[in-house]
């Protein structure tokens, strides 16, 4: 059976062509394959369900053989009863929905598909009714889905086809209401998964197709109505979904009903909303992707007749909502949907003139802009279509057609022609004098968008035209309106440039839009204007914006200087264009270069300039040629100094303004190599020598021309290895001198800038590079090296997340201005400054002496980098934190060390001491353990004596990997003498900084947490071997991290305690700095204090407890307050400081919205738990740990609101808080209890947790405890400390009260407490006992002990110990409860011992104290267990003796119900005694009580007046037939008791139950056993049952039988009595004696089970079950009982079994198990019942009996298997059919064992079970016997245990009874006499190994096989094996064997009933006569055609003459002549001896 831990979710494989074939599919892979076709489905739909059943009957057993999942199997055990026909389904309709719905649940995953299709079939039976329950099936689904299903593409997949059924049954009936279907399904229609939608939507649209108009209509609008109300994108997913499934046909196509769905999604009632409109659009965008464009024909036409009426009508809106729809449509594939343009281009025209052109449209009315838009959104779309299709020509015949259109004057042409600029250049170029036309009419109204789609139009026709003079293309059409805003414009802006140079104030300011402007302008400026003429007043702009930048100060008119330079550098790219070719003067060269030289940093000046040079002077690659001659100001004079001004250029980030300064460096005339080893300064160079080397030498590299190389390359890695060579030349030429000297710090920045590339690639080449370089020209290049450093570390501090000087574009700015700002701020993806960083100081690792010789240099900068101030090096703490964070940090940080770690002698270092403690007390305890080990390998550099020999101990430390085993192997413990004493002061700092990391962070120890938890707790031990003065640096460390302190923590050898208590850390502890903290922070710092608390010992940690404990109990307060404000204010509060731990909180957490605040206080309640549950440990460890007041107010004001809330706790938590541990560890404590009395209602509160019935068994244990360690003080300290008192007797009676309440609740808390108690609730009792003063606090007192005896506790000297409580409380208690107490102890006295029994009389005595009217019961109980004074422990027979006399009849009428109860409890007690004369006085006591009884239910004349004489003498109350019927009940249940006990003891209870039986018939119960009583002792059932004899016991069982068989006998006496009597008597008896005995126990037994009712007969067979399996030895007996009783099953009827024959019958297909009809419930007068019993059946007993079967697999058990067999019989049909094959393989498989008795066994199992099921599973079994034993000695098996099952089974002829199963017997019986068996059993050896291969038992099997059919139909198939034989080559053996074969058929054939004497003369005529006529050769067949022929002379021969053997019984019956004359008139054979 499968259950759910087989539920597992199965990926599929993905088999689709290509290389990644064999691979899981995805998730969205396995949707897309699902498949929900139902409505086209080609399989078969039943059009009516089988005979007299339902569709869901059928559905269901298709299942059943289908599905094994174990909840749809108890589904179906549970369901299929009441589903039998089609009125039971109807009937129970409401149940069967509820039973299916919930079954839909993903732990029934497996169960899923079945369930679903039944609630589909379900839907086809109920019909419209079942359409009530469409609601809940809905809401099911959708559940199911939400719980995990939507992520199981199978169970998606059956969850439709199931829905899509029911849409297809009902459809009928749901078109009639559309909208009620559309409100049930809204949940699954609007579900968020997009593809649950689409499954919906698909399932849906078969309704709305098939609707009438009017429902379809109604539909759409309640669809449409959900959208508009609530506008969400799944909902609008889910209509449009729907709508395109809806329009949506096969192949391609709309389906046929689409055009009535268009229609109506067209009309303006429904396209109204935005929303509406929006889906619709959707709808048909997806509808229109998978259609041909064709098929859109009907829809366009329909599309274009309502938007012309819409314009005809007036109505503009609705008209823009359909321009939207046809816009959406035409866009789809861009516009290849449509089919004819034409009369698209014609629609467009008609509303280009009645809309766009009609009289006062130009005005653009407001309601009216909407539709102007999307008309010209649609002509947009048309040339979109028209350009794909490569309609050019109607493209231009548009833009002359279209012309009126940029006449507009408003913004929808403008933003039309933005539009059109995004379009193909080529249809822009078409429409170019159009858009010039619409600008320039614009261009004053509207000068910043024109202005910018100006600029974009000119880029994009400047592109066109390939880079000829744009102008020149346009000539013609050029406005001159352009052209002279243009020039205006620039004249303006240097008129007003001048006035800002000349100071004037009203153009001090300018706006970035009025900048953006004029470069927008001069941007423009050279494409517009085509007259070089103009172009001088770009010179004029130039010179005025160059004036204008000499202003000192860092903004010029409110604007970056960075931006007037842009503006610059954009002025000369427009001169550069307006050149064309004409010579440049040499003064513009001047001025170019003077422009480059003024304004380096600015990208564009410098692009400006290089571009000049290149126009004018030629490429850079032609710059030098050899009979080049040089302009004045780029000759070798003027290029050192440019080398000088540009060189920083090289190393700049921007790659832009480094091309470009390259670019203009190479224009010079280059500079001669040097060969000189010295290295001198360049500026030492005069200008002669500077002349003389004016051309390089043969030697020389031109160093530009590579740096120019490197920068212009596009790096990949392709080009990587040409430029790695470049670089390669440039080092090569460095140490050989080819580098000119002035270009050396050139090449210092261009390698630099080769860094700033983002191409790793090139970062080792160009370190090496840099390396050589500084090694060679350290002199030369080392302080701009240094310089550089110093730059890039002061740019990484201050802007460690800065862009790169990239300026944000904001959303609000228009075009133009972002536009501008874009040019501004070029994009440039450079390496980040740390990386940079890191590369120059990994070029330094390089040259480790060139470093060491500039130390201060470099230890300078790297303080600076740790953020120190160079000049106030005061202290390691001193530092600037904010700019040594972040792993870029740390990245460099780690290159530092690397440097450092390399260097020999840090003692010379500048302040080389203050960089040792820096190292030590600083970097060596971060949480990096890579940096701890560089740091550590810094430290080792100084070769310290002290550190050197602990170096491999450190570095294990650090390391993870060996860490574990060096915190094993190492110690630190002074004792270990590992560290030797004057190292201590200096290795002992090292360890503790060296551990912290691993202390503060759980990640530094292992990636797992629990693993690192393990791993700190090891850590803190190892610190903990430290010496107690040694520790306080590490707690100092331990809070360095918070930054709370000002003090400097940081360790140093003269620490010591003093200094560390001195520091007061506590007072740093303010609300503000901890609510400065993280929430990370506190949480983690907590953690570790938790660990700390469990780890270190009491010695090392109590001076820093107070330390400690003070933390925690500020977090708390913080915690506290926070809470709080939040659920005060949400996020704000009036507290600053709850707002910034608020504000902190949520720092630390994921970005979330406001609605965060749940999460936050979330938060701040688990720092707070964890708090609390520091300081319960600490108070359970540290109990007399003193603290101050401070440190209790602060506690207690925290836990304030808890505290307020207390009581809630014990119905809310599983478990007990902290602040709960907490109070009971203050509990404990004689100097903390008192503190508990703070608040005032506190302990009053837990008090009443016992009172609340839900609360968890964890709370009442704890609040238990706090009882007890109350009570448990109280009495240690006495009267010596009155704190407990003072806490306990205010609250006494709420204690009182709750522990009332708690034992009086029937809860499973109380139930175990009592069943189970241990020593503290006793404890307890105890305590609290002396303190109760008051009689009702007593009463309730003694109601909470009184179960504690009641029930007999299972530690017998606990009970005692309560009864002692008790008596102690008696005193206070008065009489009041002395009834309770006598109705609890009195079942004690039944069964309890001496001491015990002394304890209650002694209890006894104390209440006859208070009461004297039960002193005289107490004296009689004294006496009855009176002790002897002689001897130890032994009792005064003569005192119990006289005691027993007093009680006689008389001596009841003297005491009341309760005391006689205590009396009778004790003769039971004795009753059981070994003790002959103490039996046989509470015999006669117990005797005298029936008598008692007897006179009391006496009701005739003078008996009654004595009676009632007698009853007046009590004092209250007296004897009534009720009371005497209790403690009747209360004798009979103890003698059941008894009686199941041991056998010496039963003799005087059976005699004592005859009395009562005889002498108290009034007695209901009692009544029905007088049929057992008889005067004649022999008979007598009470005189045998316990009789020696054994005999006659049996005969009393089987009297007992007789009379519950035939009476109605009590129940409840009989399972009180006689049941534990009969299991008593069977298992006494003796093995191999007293079968007869055990037989009737078991007979007895069975008869009882079949008179009780289902609960009885349950709990018998329950307890048969469980018996097996505890009592392995009487497991046999306990089959056989079981046996018994099922055989005894009275719950049910067996109906006609010819059903059953006939189904045999007509099953004849191979492993077909043919079965008699299921057991039908009768006698069970409701369903609920009926339900009950199989339940109970298939779910308990069942299993029950499968594990039995189950547990021995070694050998068969034959009572297991015909026990299960008849448990089997009684459960529903499909349940044996499923179960029946698996016992009887199981069987069948003991056949093949080698072992004899256990084939015997297997036999008899298998014959045992035939005979349990009957012969018409004969097939069944045949068939498995056949299919196991297959092969070798196994075919003898099969036939031997054959015959063994048939002479087993057919001990009386049963005739016809095989005839089904012939032809499988008879092939068993062929093979074993006629094939291969045959032959082995004549081998000798094989004969002999066997019992089955000694004798062959086929012959009688073929004997008892012809006794049993059916003589007149199948006596021809019997002889079959013969015929078949005859008609082949017969040996004599052969021979032989036939006629052995038909001598025993013949004797079969004799003892058959169904022979008769015509009939056997008629079948022996017809073979003769069939013989006669082939011996003649005629050959015919005169019998059936089922007879086989034979010769005739091998038939008289062989066969008439064995059958003549047979005749000696004709003869007998029929007749010796008559058979004689048959004979010889017949065959001839008349001389045969016939007798």
């Amino acid at each position: 059976m499968a259950t759910t831990s087989h539920a597992q979710a199965v990926k599929s494989l993905n088999k689709s062509p290509g290389h990644r074939r064999f691979v899981f599919k995805t998730f969205s892979q396995r949707v897309e394959e699902i498949e929900i076709d139902v409505y086209k489905s080609l399989d078969e739909v039943k059009p009516e369900p089988s005979e007299g059943s339902s569709f869901f009957r059928d559905c269901l057993i298709e299942w059943r053989e289908l599905n094994t999942a174990e909840d749809f199997i108890s589904f179906y055990v549970e369901i299929m009863p009441l589903v039998q026909t089609l009125p039971l389904v109807l009937l129970h309709k409401e149940l069967i929905v509820s039973k299916l719905l919930s079954s839909l649940h993903m732990k029934a995953r497996l169960s899923l598909e079945p369930i679903l299709r039944l609630i589909a079939a379900l839907s086809r039976d109920l019909l419209v009714d079942f359409i009530p329950f469409m609601p809940r099936i809905a809401d099911s689904l959708a559940s199911l889905l939400q719980s995990g299903a939507d992520r199981e593409p199978e169970i998606i997949e059956q969850i439709f086809i199931s829905w899509s059924y029911i849409m297809m049954y009902l459809q009928k009936y749901l078109i009639r209401d559309l909208v009620y279907l559309l409100k049930v399904t809204v949940k699954l229609r609007f579900y968020p998964k997009d593809y649950v939608q689409e499954f919906m939507a698909e399932a849906l649209s078969f309704l709305l197709r098939n609707a009438p108009d009017e429902q379809l209509q109604y539909g759409i609008k309640r669809i449409m109505s959900e959208v508009v109300k609530k506008p969400l994108p799944t909902r609008k997913l889910g209509v449009s979904a729907l709508l395109c499934y809806v329009m949506r046909g096969a192949s391609s196509r709309f389906h046929s009903r689409a055009e009535r769905v268009s229609r109506q999604l067209m009309d303006s009632a429904i396209l109204g909303s935005e929303a509406v409109l929006e889906v619709v659009i959707s709808a048909f965008q997806r509808l229109c992707e998978d259609i041909e464009a064709k098929e859109l024909d009907f829809m366009l036409k329909y599309l274009y007749k309502k938007i012309t009426n819409s314009v005809i009508g007036g109505s503009i809106l609705h008209l823009s909502n359909l321009l939207s729809l046809l816009i959406s449509i035409v866009q789809i594939h861009n516009g290849r949907m449509v089919y004819d343009y034409q009369s698209l281009l014609e629609h467009a025209g008609f509303l280009m003139q009645n809309i766009l052109m009609s009289s006062g449209i130009t005005k653009a009315e407001k309601h009216q802009t909407k539709a102007v838009d999307k008309i010209l959104e649609l002509m947009l779309c048309i040339l979109n279509g028209l350009h794909n299709k490569n309609n050019m020509p109607a493209i231009s015949d548009c833009s002359l057609q279209w012309s009126p259109v940029f006449r507009l004057r408003n913004s929808s042409l403008l933003n039309f022609i933005r539009e059109l600029l995004q379009k193909d250049p080529c249809i822009l170029y078409i429409f170019r004098v159009n858009i010039l036309s619409a600008l320039s009419d614009l261009i004053e109204t509207s000068k910043e968008e024109v202005l910018f789609l100006l600029l974009s139009f000119c880029e994009i026709m400047e592109a066109k035209v390939q880079g000829s003079n744009f102008s020149d293309s346009t000539s013609g059409e050029v406005s001159s309106k352009i052209q002279s805003f243009l020039q205006e414009a620039i004249c303006y802006w240097i008129g007003a440039i001048n006035d800002i140079v000349h100071g004037d104030s009203s153009c001090s300011h300018i706006h970035e839009t009025e900048l953006a402007l004029l470069w927008g302008m001069i941007s423009c400026y050279p494409r517009m204007i085509d007259n070089p003429e103009m172009s001088s007043y770009l010179i004029d702009l130039i010179d005025a914006l160059d004036r204008l930048l000499m202003i000192e100060a860092g903004s010029v008119a409110g604007l970056p200087k960075q931006t007037w330079q842009s503006v610059i550098g954009a002025a000369l790219s427009s001169y550069n264009k307006s050149l064309h070719g004409k010579e440049s003067q040499p003064e513009e060269t001047s001025k170019f270069l003077y422009l480059a030289k003024r304004y380096t940093s600015s990208a564009q000046v410098l692009s400006a300039v290089a571009d000049y040079l290149d126009i004018v002077y030629g490429p850079t690659v032609e710059a030098h040629s050899s009979n080049r001659k040089y302009h004045p100001e780029l000759s070798v004079e003027k290029a050192v100094d440019a080398v000088m001004i540009f060189a920083d250029n090289l190393r700049h980030s921007n790659k832009g303004i480094r091309f470009s300064t390259l670019r203009i460096l190479c224009h010079y005339e280059p500079l001669s190599s040097v060969d000189s080893t010295d290295d001198q300064a360049v500026g030492k160079k005069t200008k002669s020598e500077v002349a003389q080397g004016s051309h390089m030498d043969s030697q020389g590299m031109n160093v530009l021309q590579l740096l120019l190389s490197i920068e212009e390359t596009s790096l990949s890695i392709s080009t990587s290895r040409k430029v790695i060579l470049w670089i390669s030349r440039i080092q090569m030429g460095l140490p050989a001198g080819r580098v000119p000297r002035a270009y050396v710090p050139l090449v210092l920045n261009g390698i630099i800038g080769v860094l700033n590339n983002r191409f790793s690639y090139l970062w080792n080449p160009a370190l090496e590079c840099l390396a050589v370089l500084l090694s060679q020209h350290v002199r030369v290049v080392w302080d701009e090296f240094i310089s550089c450093l110093e730059q890039y570390q002061s740019i990484f501090h201050t802007s460690k997340e800065q862009d790169r000087g990239n300026s944000e574009l904001h959303e609000e700015l228009s075009d133009i201005v972002q536009h501008f700002y874009s040019f501004v701020t070029l994009e440039s993806d450079s390496t980040s400054y740390a990386t940079v960083l890191s590369l120059l100081l990994q070029s330094l690792q390089k040259i480790p002496n060139v470093v060491e010789s500039h130390s201060q240099q470099f230890i300078s900068l790297f303080l600076k980098f740790l953020g120190y101030n160079l000049n106030d090096l005061m202290s390691v703490g001193l530092f600037d934190s904010r700019a040594c964070k972040g792993r870029e940090w740390k990245g460099v940080l780690k290159e530092w060390l690397n440097l450092l770690k390399i260097m020999r002698n840090p003692r010379s270092f500048y302040q080389s001491q203050f960089l040792r403690e820096v190292l030590q007390n600083r970097l060596l305890d971060e949480n990096d353990a890579e940096i701890q080990m560089k740091v550590l390998d810094c430290l080792l550099i100084w070769k310290e004596d002290f550190l050197l020999p602990y170096d491999q101990h450190l570095r294990n430390l650090i390391s993870v990997r060996y860490l574990r085993e060096e915190l094993t192997t190492w110690s630190l413990s002074k004792e270990s003498n590992l560290i030797e004493e004057q190292h201590r002061p200096y290795v002992v700092p090292i360890v503790i900084h060296l551990l912290m990391p691993k202390v503060r962070k759980l990640k530094a120890l292992a990636s797992r947490k629990n693993a690192s938890v393990h791993h700190r707790k090891a850590v803190l031990g190892f610190i903990a071997e430290l010496d107690i003065m040694e520790l306080p640096l590490f707690f100092a460390l331990l809070i360095k991290p918070l930054q709370i302190s000002s003090e400097d923590t940081d360790s140093s050898p003269e620490n010591s305690m003093d200094q560390f208590q001195g520091l007061s850390f506590l007072k740093y502890f303010t609300v503000d700095n901890i609510t400065a903290l993280s929430w990370k922070k506190r949480y983690g710092f907590m953690h570790v204090i938790e660990d700390i608390l469990g780890v270190f010992d009491e010695f090392h940690i109590r001076p820093f407890l107070d330390l400690l404990m003070g933390c925690v109990v500020r977090v708390l307060g913080s915690c506290t307050s926070s809470i709080d404000a939040a659920k005060c204010d949400g996020l704000s509060s009036r507290d600053d400081h709850s707002v910034a731990d608020l504000t902190l909180l949520n720092k630390d957490s994921a970005p979330a919205s406001h609605g965060t605040t749940s999460s936050t206080v979330k938060q701040f309640k688990d720092l707070r738990s964890l708090c609390l549950k520091i300081i319960s440990l600490f108070l359970d460890k540290y109990e007399d740990y003193e603290f101050g007041c401070e440190f209790w107010d602060l506690f207690f004001t925290s836990v304030k609101p808890l505290v307020d809330g207390f009581k809630q706790e014990g119905s809310s938590s599983e478990k007990p808080s902290s602040l709960f541990s907490c109070f009971v560890a203050m509990s404990r404590s004689h100097r903390l209890v008192s503190l508990l009395s703070r608040e005032k209602n506190l302990v009053r509160d837990i008090f009443s947790m016992l009172s609340i019935k839900s609360a968890s068994e964890a709370i009442v244990s704890c609040v238990l405890k706090f009882v007890e360690n109350l009570l448990n003080l109280d009495s240690e300290f006495g009267d010596e400390d009155a704190s407990t008192k003072r806490v306990l007797l205010p609250n006494l009676e709420a204690l009182i009260c709750s522990l009332h309440c708690l034992f009086q609740s029937d809860s499973a808390t109380k139930r175990k407490l009592v069943k189970c108690p241990g020593e503290r609730d006793i404890r307890i009792f105890k305590l609290l006992s002396k303190y109760i003063k008051d009689p009702l606090l007593a009463r309730k007192f003694v109601d909470v002990l009184l179960p504690f005896i009641a029930k007999r506790a299972k530690v017998s000297h606990l009970c005692s110990e309560a009864v002692q409580v008790i008596r102690e409380i008696v005193p206070v208690l008065g009489s009041d409860s002395t009834k309770k107490v006598l109705t609890a102890v009195s079942p004690l006295l039944t069964s309890v011992e001496l001491e015990m029994r002394l304890s209650i009389c002694h209890l006894l005595d104390s209440l006859a104290e208070a009461d004297p009217t039960i002193l005289s019961m107490a004296k009689l109980v004294h006496d009855l267990n009176a002790t002897s004074a002689a001897e130890l422990g032994s009792l005064d027979y003569d005192t119990i003796i006289n005691a027993y006399e007093k009680i006689c009849v008389n001596f009841f009428y003297s005491i009341q119900e309760d005391h006689a109860l205590v009396i009778l409890s004790h003769c039971v007690y004795d009753m059981s005694s070994e003790e002959l004369i103490l039996r046989h006085s509470a015999y006669r006591s117990l005797l005298s009580f029936v008598e008692f009884s007897a006179l009391i239910l006496c009701q005739d004349g003078k008996g009654q007046q004595e009676m009632t004489s007698k009853l007046i003498m009590l004092d209250k109350g007296c004897w009534t037939r009720a009371s005497i019927q209790r403690i009747i009940k209360f004798l009979l249940k103890h003698m059941g008791v008894t009686l199941s006990g041991e056998s010496n003891v039963k003799k005087e209870w059976i005699d004592l139950l005859r009395e009562m039986v005889l002498k108290l018939p009034e007695v209901e119960n009692l009544t029905s056993l007088g049929a057992l009583c008889s005067k004649d002792a022999e008979v007598d059932f009470f005189n045998n049952i316990v009789h020696l004899q054994r005999h006659r016991r049996a005969r009393a069982l089987s009297r007992f039988r007789n009379v519950i068989n035939t009476g109605n006998m009590s129940e409840g006496i009989i399972n009180k009595v006689f049941v534990p009597l009969f299991f008593s008597m069977l298992f006494d008896a003796q093995e191999g004696k007293g079968e007869n005995v055990r037989a009737a126990c078991i007979e007895a037994l069975g008869s009882i089970s079949g008179h009780v009712e289902w609960n009885s007969y349950y709990g018998l067979l329950v307890r048969c079950l469980q018996g097996v399996t505890k009592n392995p030895d009487k497991q046999k007996l306990f089959l056989r009982l079981t046996c018994s009783i099922l055989d005894n099953f009275h719950f049910s009827e067996i109906s006609n079994s010819q059903k059953a024959n006939e189904s045999l019958e007509n099953g004849t297909g191979e492993g077909t198990i043919s079965r008699v009809s299921s057991a039908i419930l009768q006698e069970c007068s409701t369903s609920t019942m009926l339900t009950e019993i199989q339940a109970s059946l298939s779910k308990t007993v069942l299993p029950k009996m499968q594990k039995l079967l189950n547990s021995d697999s070694d050998k068969v058990n034959v009572n297991i298997s015909l026990a299960a067999l008849k448990l089997l019989k009684l459960l529903p049909a499909d349940i044996m059919d499923s179960l029946l094959p698996s016992i009887i393989h199981r069987i069948s498989n003991f056949l093949k064992n080698r072992l004899e008795s256990i084939r015997d066994e297997a036999r008899s199992a298998l014959a045992a079970c035939l005979k349990e099921l009957g012969l018409e599973y004969l097939q069944f079994i045949v068939r498995v016997l056949r299919a196991t034993l297959k092969r070798g000695y196994e075919l003898h098996v099969l036939g031997y245990t054959l015959n063994f099952i048939l002479s087993k089974s057919l001990l009386v002829p049963a005739c016809g009874k095989l005839d089904y199963c012939l032809e499988d017997l008879l092939s068993v019986v062929e093979n074993d006499i006629l094939g291969d068996v045959a032959e082995q059993k004549e081998v000798e050896k094989i004969a002999s190994k066997m019992k089955e291969t000694k004798t062959r038992k086929s012959l009688k099997t073929l004997e008892l096989i012809a006794e049993s059919i059916t003589f007149k139909t199948h006596a021809l198939k019997l002889l079959s094996p013969v015929t078949t034989h005859l008609q082949k080559q017969v040996t004599p053996k052969v021979k032989t064997e036939l006629e052995r074969m038909l001598n025993h058929i013949a004797i079969g054939i004799d003892r058959n009933p169904s022979v008769d004497e015509t009939g056997l003369f008629i079948f022996l005529y017809g073979l003769i006569e069939d013989g006669i006529k082939d011996e003649n050769g005629e050959g015919e067949h005169s019998l059936a055609a089922e007879r086989h022929t034979i010769p005739l002379l091998c038939w008289r021969r062989c066969f008439i003459s064995s059958l003549i053997c047979a005749f000696k019984v004709i003869l007998r019956i029929f007749g010796r002549q008559s058979v004689s004359c048959f004979c010889t008139h017949t065959c001839g054979y008349a001389t045969y001896p016939v007798a």
